[in-house]
């Protein structure tokens, strides 16, 4: 099979991999489409020793086929359409047995991530039944593609926030995962308000349903957003992990507002002590959705007429994977998916 592997600084390629065999608990999947997420351009731009001697499979957002069932697999069939939930959880602790999938004590390990297991970025992939999704059938491939990952990411904290008709949203990053989130709050009745310094992301942003966008390098953000909502927003997503959107955050949301953190692009969280205390701000940090959520989540873009697939910008087959990730890297579009015949 065809399948994508990292060989050094922004750059992957193409090659021939064994068509891998489903294990006890196992089904094999035919990939139909898969997403390049923002997690996914980290070792693309700083590969680690490991991404480059570890013979790994990227990818962690598959919508497929089941083609092949493995040992010991019980309630899945060779046809039938699946999402991936691309972290291996233990099913046992507390939060697994609560419904927060999300953060299992005892995580063994993602799909498509160094010292994990092979990705989607190919042609199959096997897969433990226990991270498998029913994908709907009023929903396409890509759409579930999307949800595997970053649609869920956008939906899990806007519920958090609790985000409804009397807020103001700020989106900080108008990334795939931005560009989501705004998808989402429209129908939940938010005034929005995008942050991005990609004219082109923020142009995108305007016709899913942002209200008002900002350029966060043609002046003070927090004083272009007063000059748009006086007494700033009620809440925000923060999903460009940008220190300095992070070093912002105070001056986008009004005094007793609530900011989630989702983005992953820094490794340190820094914010203004002063800011955040004689604020009374509430900052948290959001992670993927759990995959109890996941039923909600396609409900609510069937009955609210969410079309997932406005964000994505470049469909592309697997032999362009190179030029994928130049698109995907440069920041300035939206998502980009592979398609599979």
């Amino acid at each position: 099979m065809r399948a994508l592997r990292i060989v050094a600084e922004k750059q992957v390629i193409v090659r021939d991999r064994p068509r891998p065999v489903p294990g006890e608990g196992e089904v094999l999947i035919k990939v139909r489409a898969s997403g390049i997420c923002g997690s996914d351009l980290h070792p693309y731009r700083h590969p680690t020793p490991g991404h480059l001697t570890q013979d790994f499979i990227p990818g962690h957002e598959p919508a497929g086929d089941i083609v092949e069932v493995g040992p010991g697999v019980a309630g899945w069939s060779v046809g039938d359409r699946v999402v991936v939930y691309f972290r291996r959880t233990c099913g046992e602790c507390i939060n697994c047995r609560t419904g927060r999938s999300e953060i299992c004590f005892h995580r063994m390990g993602s799909y498509g991530h160094l010292n994990g297991y092979d990705g989607s970025d190919a042609e199959f992939m096997a897969v433990h039944t226990r991270c498998l999704l029913q994908l709907p059938e009023y929903l396409s491939y890509v759409e579930g593609a999307i949800i595997a990952c970053q649609a869920g990411t956008a939906y899990w904290p806007l519920k958090r926030l609790g985000v409804s008709g009397r807020d103001t949203l700020v989106v900080s990053g108008l990334g795939p995962v931005g560009l989501l989130a705004i998808l989402f709050a429209k129908p939940m009745g938010a005034h929005i308000v995008g942050v991005d310094p990609s004219a082109g992301r923020r142009e995108i942003a305007a016709s899913l349903g942002a209200d008002h966008t900002i350029d966060p390098t043609a002046g003070p953000v927090g004083e272009q957003i007063q000059a748009i909502v006086p007494e700033r927003g009620t809440c925000l997503i923060e999903t460009s992990g940008s220190s300095a959107a992070h070093a912002v955050i105070g001056e986008l949301v009004r005094a007793g507002g609530t900011a989630a953190i989702v983005g992953l692009g820094n490794p340190e969280f820094k914010m203004p002590m002063m800011m955040l205390a004689h604020r009374e701000l509430t900052v948290f940090g959001s992670s993927i959705y759990p995959d109890t959520m996941f039923a909600e989540i396609c409900t609510f873009i069937r009955d609210r007429g969410v079309k997932l697939e406005r964000v994505v910008s470049h469909y592309m087959p697997l032999e362009k994977g190179p030029e994928a990730f130049q698109i995907a890297e440069q920041a300035t579009s939206g998502k980009v998916c592979f398609t599979f015949d």
